[in-house]
Order: C-alpha cells, then structure tokens, then sequence
C-alpha cells in the first residue's frame, strides 16, 4: 500500500510539474509582445528607440527599410540625385553642389513625406530617403566650411568672401521655408504641449517659430521666453511656477478627495466649459502664466531667447488690433495680457468678462494697449473660418512659413483623431476587435465634423457648438501630433495640476512626438541645418547688419546713456 501511495506521489508531482511548464509556455508573451509593451510604456525615447529596432528585427520591417523601391514616392529620382550629391562632394565640385541644392529645395520631393512611408516601421522610413536627407544636410555644412577671402573673385580655389557665402546660405534658407510648432488649446490636456515641446528640443527638431492659440498661447509663452540653457528645467516641469494652483479653502482648488467634493467639481467645470471653453478656472491660469513669464514684452523676449512667440486673438470684427501678435506686430505688448486675450470668451454670449491687454511705454512703465481699448476679445472657436484662416496665414506671410506641426490636446477631439505619424504600433498592439472600433470612432468624429463645417459655412452653426470643429485651416503641409489618452485621463479634468500631474502630462506629450521624430527628421533637418550654418557665417560678417530696437527701447537707451549708464540695444537682424 504505501508503494502504491509513493508511485502515485511522483505521478502527481510529475503531472503538476507538466501542468505548469504548460500554463507557463501557453502564457508566455512573445518577444514581439514583451517589445511592444515595452515600447507602449517608455519613459524616454532611448528606450522606445530600442524597442522599436527590435520590432522591425523581428518582424522584417529592416527589409521593407533596406529595399528602396515603394511606390508612395519617386525612388529612382531621389537615388539619383543622392548619386550626384555624393559626386559632388567627392570632387569637391562646389558650383555643381549648389545648383544641387537649389534644384531640390522642396521639402516634399519625390512625396518623401508621405504617411505612408513612416506607418510601415516602428524606427523609421526608407534608408535611401534617410541617407539622402542627410547627404543634403551635409552638403549644406560643406558650403558653410568653405574657405573664406577677402576677394575670391580672381582666386583659383573654392573659396568665397564671406558676403558670397551669407548670400548663398540665406537665399537658399529663404527658398527652402521654415517650420512653426502650433499649440492648440487643450484644458488641462494642454500640459501635454510641453511634452511635445520637449522631445522635440531633446532630439534638436524644436522651430525657432512657437505659435499658441487660447491654452496652447500659455504654454508657448511659457518655452517663448526662456533660453536654451533654460529650456531643460522648465521643460522637466522644475522651472514652473505652480503656485497658483494651491489650495485655496472654499474655493474649487480646495480638497477633491472626496467624492461629494469631486462632483462638486465636476458639475462647476461643466457649466464653466459650456460657458467659457474651459475646465480649469481661466483666472487661475493667467496668475499661473504671468508667475512664470513675467512683465516680458513680446520684443524683450525675442531679444532674449531668439525665438519667435505667435499668440492668435479673435475680436469682434472691429479693425487696429491684429489677430496675431509677435515682435513684429506688438512689440511692447505685455506677453501675458496677450495670452490672456487669446483665451477670451464672446461677451455677448456669455456674459462680459472684460479683457485689459497692457504694454509698456517709452518710460518703461506699465499702461493699457491704446489699439486694444475699444476691443472686444471673444475666443477663437467663436469665429468665422476666414477669422480663424488669418492668422496662420499671416504667420506664413511674416516669417516665410511653409510646414506647420499642429500638436491638437483639446479633450473633446482626441478620441476622434490620430497623429498623422503614428507607425505600425498601435495596428500591431490592439485586437482586431478594438482596431475595428477605434476605425468607426475616428469614421463618425470625421462625419460630424464634415457636418458640423458644412453648416458653418452657411453660418447656420450656433456660437457654442462651433468649437467643436476640429481643426484651424492650415495654409501650408502640416502634421498634425495628438497624445493618445484613455478614458481614466478624463477623470484627471477634475485634479488640480501638480507637480505629479505635470510630470504626467509631459511624458504623455512625448510618446505622442516618439513615433513621428523620423518623418520630423525627413521634414525638418535640411532647415536646422541651414538656419545653423546661416548663424555661423552671420558672426563673420561685419557688425554693421543690425536691426534696430523699438522706439521705446530706443528712447529708453537714450535717457541711459544721458545719466551716464552704458548699454546696447541693438540686436541682430533675422536672428529667427
């Protein structure tokens, strides 16, 4: 009996062990799996860039990257002219180097930034387009490197005066166009633009050119006005000012911990966005954007930070105030009131809340924008769509803009759209099931919009529905990044923002850049590198190209230099 008990221990010791080496291996994720989950749950793209070169690995994407055929793009135009570049340079043979670049200053040529050609990797695009725009970038360095002389004409090298080189790299720049980063509302969900922000500034593709419309004008004010040694802590959320944002005892920032205090909350902000177009209070943030940009003018932050700051304003039509304001336009405008005036309301809907924008005078002092006075703010999605086509025009028109990257945060819209880069991962990382669901979502957001738009056209869409078209018309090509968001993200509309909240929204921001950074590099590496060789070769010409500064800023030098102080107001001419 007691052998019968022992053979039928090690029989049930043996079937347990199989059992489990079973469940294990018949659970088990597979490579591709444990890849994906890592790539979904990055917090830095060295990481997610890893992942995603073993998924191309594993799954033969490296192949579809190596073999340059594809018909979404001219391939044998784009080997061919990387043949002539590579010649070119190998032989030193500078006039053939440019009349290269100059036939090929398009940012789409051959269609090499079609969508389709960056959905298909995780890592990126075709190695030929790749090579080749860095071929270009490289062209674009050698002419910069060039040996300079006083006067090249007679000499018998490749050399140019410096004059000939500025002309050359400038008139290039000037044909190839710029990049603007618009930020787009957003609520709370606009925390996410700082993100966006700073993966683009971690791998070097951040525009000199911000453009911030209602949330979006308060975060671009934010990175606007800081250097670029600034730029990492403000962008790692430990420059930022959140004090405005503290608990105050008997008001909405108050303790939400509760569920009565957060429906509370919930039901306050609801009747604050049908009214107003916002979840958080708008006054809070103005105390939070003005804690953390200042009494900075819009010039006094360009002379400071080389960057030019858009914010986008709506009026009721009446004219002197124009729809976009920068440098150029209102120089001495305070940056906050300007923002604030971005995310200004429709008074005659909803109720005055009158908007003050100041600037500064001759004196330096602090006094209303006269232009401004007789002015009534309204927010930008009660407007017409040529009001709301303007602006972005204008940006096009002022700074020679040819490539907008839209970074789209409003709550209500994300769940009906999709980066316009978003590569094979999120096909590869859902069921079939919720790949079917998410196509029918995004298919009726897209009906309703084209609905909604058609009945705006004939002016039949009332005030407070209209926000809810989804996008600005953009003049020029455009990618569009949007942060992918679960319905638990919407819950975090009722949390007062945090440092921990913030952090958040950041990393949010920046797996929503992840996936596009190759098609980013594509569209934007021939113009940093040109606006980069244009800024060397600007240092070795003569200080005599200089740009003026304001009246203001000129009498304010003035007075200076009478009661005996030293200072330079000038700064460089198209230091954007």
């Amino acid at each position: 009996m007691g052998v019968v008990v022992a053979v039928w221990g090690v029989v049930v010791d043996v079937a347990s062990f199989w059992q489990r080496k079973l469940r294990s291996w018949y659970s088990r994720k597979s490579p591709v799996e444990l890849w994906l989950d890592i790539l979904r749950t990055a917090e830095a793209f060295e990481d997610w860039e890893e992942a995603a070169l073993h998924l191309d690995n594993l799954l033969g994407l490296d192949l579809w990257r190596n073999n340059p055929a594809s018909k979404y793009y001219d391939w044998r135009l784009i080997a061919e002219r990387l043949d002539s570049l590579a010649s070119a340079r190998e032989d030193g043979n500078f006039q053939q180097l440019v009349n290269l670049l100059r036939s090929g200053l398009v940012r789409n040529l051959g269609n090499i930034t079609s969508p389709k050609l960056y959905n298909r990797s995780f890592a990126g695009t075709k190695y030929l387009i790749e090579e080749y725009i860095t071929q270009i970038a490289e062209a674009v360095e050698d002419i910069r490197a060039l040996p300079t002389s006083p006067s090249a004409i007679h000499g018998t090298g490749p050399s140019l005066t410096t004059q000939m080189k500025l002309d050359c790299i400038h008139d290039t720049r000037q044909a190839f166009g710029r990049s603007t980063l618009v930020l787009q509302g957003g609520a709370i969900f606009g925390m996410c633009h700082l993100g966006v922000v700073k993966a683009l500034f971690l791998r070097g593709l951040l525009p000199r050119i911000i453009t911030g419309t209602a949330t979006g004008a308060l975060i671009a004010a934010l990175v606007a006005v800081h250097t670029e040694d600034e730029l990492p802590a403000v962008l790692s959320g430990d420059g930022i000012d959140l004090s405005a944002f503290a608990p105050k005892t008997g008001t909405e920032n108050g303790d939400v911990s509760s569920f009565h205090s957060r429906w509370q909350t919930l039901l306050r902000r609801i009747r604050r966005f049908s009214k107003e177009g916002y979840f958080l209070d708008v006054t809070v943030l103005e105390e939070c954007v003005r804690a953390n940009v200042g009494d900075l003018t819009f010039e006094e932050a360009y002379n400071r930070s080389k960057r030019v700051l858009n914010i986008t304003v709506a009026t009721e039509g009446q004219g002197g105030v124009p729809t976009l304001l920068n440098y150029l336009t209102a120089p001495n405008v305070l940056i906050w009131t300007a923002a604030v005036a971005s995310n200004a309301s429709l008074p005659s809907l909803y109720g005055r809340r009158k908007t003050t924008m100041l600037c500064k005078d001759a004196q330096g002092n602090i006094v209303p924008w006269a232009p401004a006075n007789t002015i009534d703010f309204r927010h930008w999605t009660h407007t017409s769509y040529s009001d709301r086509d303007s602006p972005l025009r204008r940006i096009a028109e002022l700074f020679n803009v040819n490539h907008f990257i839209v970074s789209q945060a409003r709550p209500y819209l994300i769940p009906f759209i999709q980066s316009d880069m978003h590569g094979p991962s999120l096909v590869e990382a859902r069921s079939k099931t919720i790949q079917v669901s998410a196509f029918l979502v995004r298919m009726v957001g897209l009906e309703i919009r084209h609905r909604l738009r058609q009945l705006d056209t004939l002016s039949l869409l009332p005030a407070g529905i209209r926000r809810f078209l989804v996008d600005e018309q953009v003049p020029a090509a455009s990618m569009v990044l949007v942060p992918e968001v679960t319905a638990g993200d919407f819950v975090r509309l009722l949390e007062t923002p945090t440092r921990e909240t913030l952090d958040y929204w950041i990393l949010r921001g920046e797996r929503s850049v992840w996936p596009a950074v190759a098609a980013l590099r594509i569209r934007c590496a021939v113009e940093n590198e040109l606006d980069r060789s244009y800024q060397v070769v600007r240092k070795f010409k003569a200080p005599g190209l200089r740009r003026k500064g304001s009246m203001a800023a000129s009498m304010e030098a003035e007075r200076r230099e009478r009661n005996g102080a030293f200072g330079s107001i000038g700064t460089d001419v198209d230091a954007s």
